[in-house]
C-alpha cells in the first residue's frame, strides 16, 4: 500500500531511463491527525515487529507503513525496539567488550531522568546514583516501546487523504 500509491519518476541508469517509484515523497500527519482523540497508546512487545503490531491491530500486517508513518519512524533498524535479550550485545558493540557495565552518567536516585555532575558525598549519601551503559541502552530502548496507533475508525479516511496527497 505504501509504496504502491507514490508515483513514478524518470531516473537514468545506464544510459537508460526507467520508471521507479518517488520514494523521497513524504506524507506527514496533520494537526489534527496528531490529535491524542484518534490515537492509541501502545506499549510494543518484546520482539513484535512493525507488520505483527498491523497485523494484531488492524487485521493486515500490510497497515505496517501506517504504523511507522504515525510514529514518524524512518528507519526500523534504528528506531524500533531492539529484544531484551539483544541489548548487551548491542550495548558491547557500541561501547566496547567489558563496558555494558560502566558509568555512562550519573542521575538523581529519585528521578533517574534527571541527569547530574558526579558528586563523591551525593553518590555516597544516595542522592545521585550511577547508570552504567547497559542500563542507559535498556532505558533508551523501553522508550521506543511507547507508540501511538491510529484508532480504527480513522483508518479508512486517513488512507484515502494519504493515496490523494502522496499522488499530489
Amino acid at each position: 500500500m505504501y509504496f504502491k500509491n507514490m508515483p513514478n519518476i524518470v531516473y537514468k541508469f545506464n544510459d537508460k531511463q526507467i520508471l521507479v517509484k518517488d520514494i523521497f515523497r513524504r506524507i506527514q500527519l496533520s494537526t489534527e491527525a496528531k490529535d491524542r482523540r484518534q490515537l492509541i497508546n501502545y506499549i510494543i512487545e518484546d520482539g513484535e515487529t512493525p507488520d505483527a503490531v498491523a497485523y494484531n491491530f488492524y487485521g493486515s500486517s500490510e497497515m505496517h507503513w501506517l504504523i511507522l508513518l504515525v510514529n514518524e519512524i524512518f528507519s526500523v533498524k534504528e528506531e524500533w525496539p531492539i529484544h531484551q535479550q539483544d541489548i548487551f550485545r548491542y550495548t558491547e558493540s557500541k561501547y566496547g567488550v567489558g563496558n555494558a557495565s560502566d558509568v555512562h552518567h550519573y542521575a538523581l536516585s529519585e528521578d533517574t531522568n534527571i541527569i547530574v555532575d558526579y558528586a563523591a558525598a551525593d553518590l555516597a549519601n544516595g542522592v545521585i546514583e550511577e547508570v552504567t551503559n547497559y542500563a542507559y541502552e535498556e532505558s533508551l530502548n523501553d522508550d521506543k516501546r511507547r507508540i501511538f496507533l491510529l484508532r480504527n475508525e480513522y483508518v479508512q479516511q486517513f488512507t484515502m487523504q494519504y493515496k490523494k496527497l502522496i499522488q499530489a
